[in-house]
């Protein structure tokens, strides 16, 4: 298992620059696989590859595409630049892609394929698998997506530029839907970020006996646990001080903010001194605002904006408790690791794996419910303690070297299919 292969690694977008945290994944993955493989990452992105700090430079080389056009389509014109290296794909022993968007290039190749499942792009034009932004999706079809995402839009009112270039862009990606869906056979292997997202792709066509569940590994910037299994951080909120709680991510009607301050309004008044602090920007931030002056909670929230990758640690370790209340089952949620490794128990909605992740470190909501969120606060209050004492245990599994064996280990595997 020790020998290095030489791998061709296709990121999301370009690692090592701002970005979502599929970016943030792709530049760790490429810092730990490094050290046991030979990658050659092709990058094929609109962004600009300058403003990046590339990681890991020793034993990786890299092939970038930059400041691609966005027009006719983003994803088109990715996806035509990287079939411009189809050839210089051929020569490695495996192509890793860690974007869901290449599923028709790596179905061209001979070498053997692995291909990351961590969004819904390959089976949802949207990418969210909620049909008409409201329930989970059975699947796609040309017409049904085409309604869903004319409907999605005029539901989610986040400004007509806003709303215009995303139809855009999903309208774009239905045909590639539908061509992911029709070569998702001749992929090799499947890595999936979670059990609820390997049993989705298994049931809309995709080969299930080919997909292993690798989780993402917790980002070492936010760990507070040393090896010992202890932490700096007081284990109980402290009785002379408001409890905090901490919401980081975008601030979008699907990421269930607006839940979560009607919840603050009802946890407020069962007698609890509560600030709740907001970290993040996006279309839904003034209606928040809105919301937040009509049930008078401007002297319980700080909104903090958007904050920096490198001072998000700081924002976490001021926190009792951190509340994920989204209303779909995202991909994963790497806030909720980045929440563990700071030692901060969790309160979250039960949409996708977020039981696999938080596990006994928190307790869980209905989604989209305010006043079941409110009776979770109080249970993870009550039972705060053991909250907080089952997370070194429990974080274990996320760990960096956890993970990174397991991907040697898959690596190792397909590479072999060519023998």
């Amino acid at each position: 298992m020790n020998e290095r292969l030489d791998v061709g690694f296709i990121p999301a977008e370009c690692p090592g620059a701002a970005g979502t945290g599929a970016v943030r994944t792709s530049t760790l993955l490429i810092e730990r696989l490094s050290k046991h493989h030979d990658l050659t990452v092709y990058v094929s992105s609109q962004m600009d590859a300058s403003s990046a700090t590339l990681p890991a430079e020793d034993r990786v080389n890299y092939v970038i595409h930059d400041n691609l056009p966005k027009l006719p389509h983003p994803l088109t014109n990715k996806i035509d630049t990287l079939e411009g290296e189809i050839d210089a794909l051929e020569r490695h022993e495996l192509i890793h892609s860690y974007s869901s968007a290449f599923i028709p290039v790596l179905a061209e190749l001979d070498t053997p394929t692995l291909s990351t499942l961590n969004s819904y792009l390959p089976v949802c034009p949207k990418g969210d698998m909620m049909y008409d932004g409201e329930r989970k999706c059975s699947g796609p079809g040309r017409l049904k997506c085409a309604s869903c995402i004319s409907t999605t839009a005029l539901k989610r009112r986040q400004g007509v530029d806003a709303e215009l270039r995303s139809g855009y862009v999903s309208l774009g990606q239905i045909e590639f839907v539908f061509d992911s869906i029709d070569r998702a056979w001749e992929i090799d292997a499947y890595h999936a970020l979670s059990p609820h997202l390997a049993k989705d792709f298994g049931a809309i066509g995709f080969p299930d006996n080919r997909i292993e569940v690798i989780p993402h590994f917790y980002d070492e910037t936010f760990a507070t646990i040393t090896d010992e299994g202890e932490s700096e951080r007081e284990p109980t909120p402290e009785d002379d001080e408001p409890i905090t709680l901490l919401y980081v991510g975008a601030l979008q009607d699907i990421k269930g903010v607006h839940v979560l301050i009607r919840g603050l309004s009802r946890i407020l008044s069962r007698g609890y001194d509560i600030e709740l602090q907001v970290a993040g920007s996006g279309p839904y931030e003034q209606q928040l605002h809105e919301l937040a002056q009509d049930l008078d909670l401007d002297e319980a929230i700080r909104w903090l904006g958007y904050v920096d990758h490198d001072r998000l640690a700081a924002v976490y370790e001021n926190a009792d408790v951190f509340v994920y209340p989204g209303l779909l089952d995202e991909p994963f949620g790497r806030v909720l690791l980045e929440a563990l490794s700071s030692h901060t128990p969790i309160l979250a909605a039960d949409v996708g794996s977020t039981d696999y992740i938080v596990g006994p470190a928190g307790e869980q909501f209905m989604s989209g419910e305010p006043e079941a969120l409110a009776d979770a606060f109080e249970r993870l209050i009550d039972d705060y303690t053991a909250h907080y004492d089952a997370i070194p245990e429990h974080i274990e599994r996320f760990a960096p070297e956890t993970v990174e064996r397991a991907f040697s280990e898959r690596y190792h595997d397909v590479a072999s299919m060519a023998d």
